[in-house]
């Protein structure tokens, strides 16, 4: 039987729709829908209190992704990105983002992501990527609408700087938080931006700057509904107190505070900061029982959040404790992992200060590129105008490229003498412009790598650097730095190393150097050091410094961290031996 050549068209077209169908996704249902909202109202509940509990529903959410709207696939993957990061997972963090922002359009949520991308990487340590993270997402600053949104993207730059320890880029960015919104005295602009500034005075030691905003502060954050805020720079006040040695009024204030924040938010750092300090206080107030519990409760709080820049504080004020109470062996063990964190921190800095330089750096010199391209299609066009008026004003063209072409050899100029002085400034230590800790290392290591070689280290210490800060003022105490280094360099043969390891203490690496010669170096240094006259600081008073010398083959010592390890005890035994003596590592 024949069949209609009209029904073959409606089965063949019938077909193709029936296919067409198997490509394309299936219309989400109401009960769907209703699951994916309780999901999304899950996660957000327990991302508050338990980021781990997130685990489940997120799973479950991610079956969805391919029926999600592009609204939900935003706040998905904000949540996701903010869940693993709050769980301490910050590689799997940033190789979700990475994998998804492509998809992100929208300029409020794809500045949200890049914030939490910005703080994997600081994590991480990868400080680079973290400032050129924050950077994508101040850029994407005017086109936001959301108020929250402005304030997450500049709150990571102040986050940011803080970490890195540039505390004057971070007031700006804080500024502008304050900034955001004019018309509400208590927006949570209003609130960051007052509690950033409060935190940032503390954080640079500018305590009356901290404390003359504190009370404007904590009203604006209260009538905020943020009190957890409040209680924070409470705490803040009460660790500065202590800091400058009210330790009773600190304690009045930071007790009462610890109580508070330990019923809000019992895993904040500031727990931990304030414990430290309340046990700081106690151990100067002659409480050594109360001093050490408060002391171990912050230590292994601290270890269990692996969070070494406050081991490195609290394992220093442990090992004063232990020896207060007659631990020897305690306060050592203390003083040994306190000594590798403070090394630890000073290599972070190192990193933490390239990286902002590097960033810094770039960014300028594309902006720089940038003026000149913009020159030189000015120029250019400039150059059309004039050649389709048969050349006239021919004295204003070269005139024109004359400028153009002095712009772009002062720009080299600038170039070339900037990454000159960054290559010097990465070797030599501003301050009293001897070698840096990190090129003092690579060349002693340098030097150690010769068989032919004998090596010694010298460490000293300068002795109650502290109290010569804290009574004459921190530009003394750099005067007295700068001094030093200039009266221990005139003791030194011109192939000898000497480089600052942080603060007041120095290393010099000497080579090929008897164990009598390097002993009477080192005494000689210690008498000039003690001989230096302070009038010309502004102020009379004594100088001395301690001594510890270790020598590459004694007692097994074949690395430079041995030999430094081993100069490092040496200059503990002279410190504890009275100061202003030279000790042997033997």
């Amino acid at each position: 039987m024949a069949v209609p050549k009209n029904f073959i068209a409606l089965r063949i077209l019938a077909t193709i729709i029936i296919v067409a169908g198997f490509g394309m996704a299936p219309p989400i249902s109401a009960v769907e829908n209703t699951k994916i909202d309780a999901l999304f109202a899950d996660v957000e509940q327990k991302i508050q209190t338990a980021p781990e509990q997130t685990v489940l529903p997120l799973v479950d959410l991610q079956k969805f992704e391919s029926t999600l709207n592009q609204s939900q696939k935003n706040k998905f993957y904000l949540l996701k990105a903010r869940s693993l990061g709050l769980r301490g997972k910050f590689s799997e963090q940033i190789s979700f983002i990475q994998a998804k922002i492509t998809d992100v359009e929208d300029a409020d949520s794809r500045a949200q992501i890049l914030y939490y991308l910005s703080g994997g990487y600081a994590n991480l340590g990868n400080y680079e990527q973290a400032l050129i993270a924050m950077n994508d997402g101040i850029v994407l600053l005017p086109k936001l609408k959301d108020l929250r949104a402005k304030v997450g993207v500049l709150l990571s730059a102040v986050t940011l700087f803080n970490l890195l320890g540039f505390y004057d880029d971070a007031l700006l960015y804080a500024e502008r938080i304050y900034n955001l919104d004019s018309n509400d005295p208590f927006s949570v602009s209003k609130c960051m931006g007052i509690a950033e500034k409060v935190e940032i005075n503390f954080l640079k030691k500018s305590s009356t700057a901290a404390r003359d905003l504190l009370p404007e502060a904590i009203k604006t954050c209260d009538g905020n509904g943020r009190k957890i805020i409040s209680i924070m720079m409470r705490s803040s006040a009460a660790i500065d107190s202590i800091d400058n040695k009210n330790w009773e009024h600190g304690l009045a204030i930071a007790l009462p505070v610890l109580k508070e924040l330990s019923q809000s938010s019992e895993n904040s750092h500031y727990v931990i900061k304030l414990e430290e300090a309340i046990s700081r206080a106690y151990l100067n107030l002659n409480k050594l029982n109360l001093a050490e519990r408060y002391g171990l409760q912050a230590w292994n709080r601290a270890k269990l959040e692996n969070m070494d820049q406050l081991l490195e504080k609290i394992s220093e004020t442990m090992a004063k404790i232990k020896r207060a109470l007659g631990q020897s062996d305690s306060a050592m063990d203390y003083f040994e992992i306190n000594l590798a964190l403070k090394k630890k921190m000073l290599d972070d800095q190192l990193q933490k200060n390239l990286a902002y330089q590097r960033v810094k750096f770039d960014t300028q010199d594309k902006v720089n590129q940038l003026v000149l391209a913009e020159q030189k299609n000015k120029t250019l066009q400039v150059e059309k105008t004039l050649q389709q008026g048969k050349n006239q004003n021919l004295l204003l063209l070269i005139t024109l490229s004359l400028i153009l072409l002095t712009i772009v050899g002062a720009w080299l100029i600038r170039t070339l003498w900037q990454k000159n002085i960054f290559k010097v400034s990465s070797q030599i230590d501003g301050l009293t412009q001897i070698s840096n800790r990190a090129y003092f290392i690579d060349s002693a290591k340098l030097a150690l790598k010769n068989p032919v070689n004998s090596v010694t280290l010298i460490l000293f210490d300068m002795d109650h650097f502290k109290s010569i800060n804290d009574t004459f003022g921190h530009s003394t105490g750099d005067w007295v730095l700068r001094t030093v280094c200039n009266v221990v360099k005139s003791q030194l043969r011109p192939t000898d190393l000497f480089g600052r390891l942080g603060g007041e203490e120095f290393a010099i690496c000497l080579v090929n150097l008897s164990e009598q010669g390097v002993f009477a170096l080192a005494e000689r240094c210690r008498d000039e050091v003690a001989a230096i006259d302070t009038k010309p600081s502004g102020s009379q008073f004594l100088i001395s410094a301690s001594f510890g010398i270790a020598t590459h083959g004694v007692r097994g010592n074949t690395s430079f961290e041995d030999i430094l390890a081993a100069a490092d005890k040496a200059l503990y035994f002279s410190k504890n031996g009275g100061r202003n003596v030279v000790s042997v590592f033997q």
